[in-house]
């Protein structure tokens, strides 16, 4: 990954895991409930950067403005995200 610019980096990362995490939804709605494969890829892992629902709301009457984001994976966005570094290292 000598050459890449970091902005193909992020892109083709960040592309891998939305992909990866569309596909885990899609079987997720497909497989059957309560079955222990369907709670797998359920299983995600959350990291709160900033104010989400947290005490640093600014509050001006109409609007309410709340600053921070949230980073969820599962399962199948890992899985997307270890693809598309494969891609991105293999391929040029």
């Amino acid at each position: 990954m000598k050459n890449r610019s970091i902005k193909l980096i992020f892109f083709g990362l960040s592309a891998g895991a939305l992909i990866g995490t569309l596909i885990g939804n899609m079987l997720a709605f497909i497989l059957p409930d309560g079955s222990a494969v369907r709670q797998f890829f359920l299983i995600s892992y959350d990291f709160t950067f900033g104010s989400i629902d947290g005490p640093h709301l600014i509050d001006l009457g109409v609007i309410i403005l709340d600053f921070g984001f949230i980073l969820k994976f599962n399962v199948c966005s890992i899985i997307g995200f270890g693809i598309a570094y494969y891609l991105l290292k293999y391929f040029r």
